[in-house]
C-alpha cells in the first residue's frame, strides 16, 4: 500500500506516484476512501486514462456535495486549481489545469473583444 503524504494545498493529488490528501479529510471517511481511490487509480505520468479519471471522477459521482463542501471549509485546497503550486515538498506544475486556464483566459478574451 502506498503511504500517504499530507498538504493543506489540495483535497487529493498524486505526484510521480506519491499520494497526498488533505490532512482534515479523514473526518469524512466515505470522501476520505472515494479520494484514496481516485488518485490509486493514476499512473506515474500523464496520458488519456489520467485525464478520463478526472473529467469523469467516478468515486465522487454521489459525494459531489461533499467534495465541494469539503473545499469551502478549506479554500486553501484551490490553490490545487492552480497550474503551479506547492504540494507537500514539491513544486508541480499541471498540465492539465494549464490547459484548462488557458482555455478559460482565452474564451474570456475572445468574448471581452467582441464588446
Amino acid at each position: 500500500m502506498t503511504e500517504l503524504q499530507y498538504s493543506r494545498n489540495t483535497v487529493g493529488c498524486n505526484i510521480g506516484g506519491e499520494i497526498f490528501i488533505h490532512p482534515e479529510l479523514y473526518k469524512n471517511p466515505e470522501l476520505y476512501n472515494a479520494i484514496v481511490e481516485h488518485e490509486k487509480k493514476h499512473s506515474d505520468g500523464i496520458n488519456l486514462y489520467d485525464i478520463s479519471q478526472d473529467v469523469f471522477n467516478d468515486e465522487l459521482e454521489y459525494l459531489k456535495k461533499d467534495f465541494y463542501l469539503f473545499i469551502l471549509k478549506h479554500p486553501r485546497t484551490l490553490m490545487g486549481a492552480l497550474p503551479i503550486t506547492k504540494i507537500g515538498k514539491y513544486w508541480a506544475f499541471d498540465f492539465q489545469i494549464t490547459v484548462v486556464w488557458a482555455f478559460i483566459i482565452g474564451a474570456i478574451y475572445f468574448v471581452g473583444r467582441s464588446f
